[in-house]
């Protein structure tokens, strides 16, 4: 079996390089964006709550779904 290592990431064509740099960033994004509603969240209702928490979890799951579309894509770059 054939193991991803550095010269892997080197090998990869630009446009390869721009998705996986591009599903980073989306990463980096969601976890703001999921920072901001528990922020938010936590300052318009300090008490348990089950809106706040639908609110919270959708945010998490919005930082899961970006992040497993990165893992995906590392895969299929680096995998085929």
């Amino acid at each position: 079996p054939r193991r991803a290592g550095l010269h892997e990431i080197e090998d990869l064509t630009p446009a390869e390089r721009a998705l996986i740099l591009a599903l980073g960033l989306l990463v980096l994004a969601a976890e703001l964006i999921n920072t901001a509603i528990e922020e938010v969240v936590d300052h318009i209702s300090p008490g348990p709550d089950p809106r706040a928490k639908k609110a919270k979890d959708c945010g998490s799951a919005c930082v899961a779904l970006a992040a497993l579309a990165a893992g995906v894509a590392w895969v299929v770059v680096l995998v085929g």
